[in-house]
């Protein structure tokens, strides 16, 4: 029995499915390392609430350990918490608008077959 022929506007499809579940795979990481980045910075955020201004604070830079005070914590952290809420929104956008074209393509490949 002869296979069926993969036309070439099959064979894009097909191209173009398995790059959009590549990068529906690297996107739900980055998705899920943005989340565990709001995570922390809500826990940091609440450990921080009712500190004393007068506490001893260190935040780390790499390996390193600097101290500041507690107005400076938590401007950092608020505004790295808008960044990661911002870029987080975006993504999940992109993604959806991805997972859309990503079934339309399977069930083109689907019916086609």
């Amino acid at each position: 029995m002869a296979q069926p022929q993969i036309t070439p506007e099959q064979q894009e499809n097909l191209q173009r499915y398995q790059q959009l579940a590549q990068q529906l795979e690297v996107m739900g990481r980055q998705i899920q390392q943005l989340e565990m980045e709001k995570r922390d910075l809500e826990i940091a955020k609440k450990e921080t609430k009712d500190m004393d201004n007068s506490a001893v604070i260190y935040r780390s830079a790499g390996r390193l350990l600097f101290q500041t005070n507690l107005e400076e914590v938590n401007k950092y952290v608020a505004e790295e918490y808008e960044k990661v809420e911002v870029r987080l929104a975006s993504l999940t956008k992109r993604q959806t608008k991805m997972v859309t074209s990503f079934k339309e393509l399977q069930a083109g490949l689907s019916g086609s077959q």
